[in-house]
């Protein structure tokens, strides 16, 4: 028996590198982008800012329907030198340092988290949406509790982009979210002003990027990406982990036998099957990608699904081999939009596994009709899956 929606997910991965492979560069006239697939390529698109741009609103030769959106005024969404000032606002909260120090709560969370587990796991709801909601909100300073909420809010405002953004449903749905996440933040960041805290959002409030405080509708747009791409990430990260060991009982059965090496499976996970499948930019100037000539203003996107399996960078470029070395993978960015919260996203996959691998004795198997996907523009994503054990 095969697990049809999985095999579909991994078969997705390999055949767009091998489409890229074949055609590295073109143009798909439906999305006014050019798709870009080769690993030099695609490190040239996210590491040459002053060219492709991240900033959306100010570069996009076209209408950008989804404007509305708060990512598209925040850090990600943001060129040097801005980038830099509001980027060092809030790194010392993710250094590797930082993130050592609060590493024993995240394990002790992702055990938690599966101790009243018996013989099935619901993998997103029961460990891959609490476990980075809790350990965000532990930084950020704000409840927990609010879960679903959090989930609910993040799953409107992520979905509410591109042509999803003229869906009068999508945007109903952007626009209650945005409204109540903004409600709940200007409270808490009011919290904060009253009774100054030691976390991300007391060091956003104390901040003075400018010479002048950030507006509360900046820090609110601040906390809205802060908790998205502080979940969202470490969330597919997490099931596709999890779905590599299950598919790989002898992978699974080394980790039972030898757990240092989770780290290694973790980075070639994200290799693999990375958790965002491309990344957009936009062009400040005319350029040239691949032969072809790319009109300024115009939507690149990077493709780190391909670029993560060119065959001219890896050997096996389709296989998981732990320990991969070297493995320069853009599954976290590059340039000065590396991604900000890589080593918590690490991690927290880390301890994740490991509870996992503690609680879930024998061999993995996913129970019929309990893996769900949606696709996207730029990939599939999973939303729902359940990991059963035994033997």
């Amino acid at each position: 028996m095969t697990d049809r929606p999985a095999d579909e997910l991994l078969a997705w991965h390999e055949d767009v590198a091998v489409a890229g492979a074949r055609e590295p560069v073109r143009f798909v006239e439906p999305l006014g982008a050019w798709f870009v697939h080769g690993h030099a390529d695609v490190d040239r698109v996210l590491t040459e800012y002053a060219l492709f741009s991240s900033d959306e609103l100010r570069h996009s030769a076209q209408d950008v329907p989804h404007r509305d959106n708060p990512v598209l005024r925040t850090l990600v969404a943001t060129d040097p030198p801005r980038h830099h000032v509001l980027r060092r606002i809030v790194s010392r909260a993710f250094t590797p340092r930082s993130v050592a120090a609060v590493e024993q709560r995240i394990v002790a969370t992702a055990h938690g988290l599966l101790a009243g587990s018996r013989d099935e796991l619901d993998v997103v709801v029961d460990l891959a949406h609490p476990l980075p909601i809790a350990t965000i909100s532990a930084l950020l300073g704000v409840e927990a509790e609010r879960q679903a909420d959090f989930v609910r809010w993040a799953e409107a405002i992520t979905s509410f982009a591109g042509a999803f953004a003229t869906d009068p449903a999508r945007r109903t749905a952007f626009v209650s979210a945005f409204a109540e996440l903004g409600d709940y933040f200007r409270d808490v960041i009011e919290e904060h002003r009253r009774s100054p805290a030691d976390d991300v959002i007391g060091a956003l409030v104390a901040a003075e990027p400018d010479g002048t405080a950030l507006s509360t509708d900046e820090l609110v747009d601040f906390c809205a990406l802060l908790l998205i791409n502080g979940h969202e990430t470490t969330r597919t990260l997490i099931v596709h982990t999890l779905l590599c060991l299950q598919r790989d009982p002898a992978l699974l059965r080394r980790l039972r036998a030898d757990p240092e090496l989770v780290p290694a499976v973790v980075e070639e996970v994200l290799r693999l099957l990375p958790p965002i499948g491309g990344t957009d930019r936009f062009t400040t100037a005319t350029t040239s990608i691949g032969g072809h000539t790319v009109e300024a203003g115009t939507r690149v996107v990077g493709m780190v699904v391909s670029a993560n399996r060119d065959p001219r960078v890896f050997v096996r470029p389709h296989d998981l081999v732990p320990g991969r070395d070297p493995n320069p993978h853009l599954s976290f960015g590059h340039g000065v939009h590396f991604c900000l919260g890589a080593h918590l996203a690490r991690c927290e996959v880390r301890a994740a596994v490991d509870a996992a691998l503690a609680r879930m004795p024998g061999e993995w198997w996913l129970p019929p009709d309990r893996f769900t996907t949606r696709r996207t523009p730029v990939g599939i994503d999973v939303t729902g899956m359940a990991l059963k054990w035994g033997g």
